[in-house]
């Protein structure tokens, strides 16, 4: 993560308390943060969509 980033917003949500655990313990076998794994974790799914919607964009205009 650059850390001359800023941050613009803050969120606040709820875990079901087994997820919660789960994540807890990955984060430990990680040896970082529980915040750090979220941020990660999220960052990697948009990056993801990014890519799947610019597959499908691609392959409508090929049609």
């Amino acid at each position: 993560m650059n850390r001359e980033t800023t941050f613009a917003a803050r969120i606040a949500f709820r875990l079901p308390q087994s997820l919660y655990d789960k994540l807890d313990m990955w984060a430990d076998e990680e040896d970082r943060p529980l915040a750090n794994l979220i941020y990660t974790l999220v960052k990697q799914a948009v990056t993801e969509r990014e890519r799947e919607l610019t597959t499908t964009d691609l392959q409508k205009e090929m049609n």
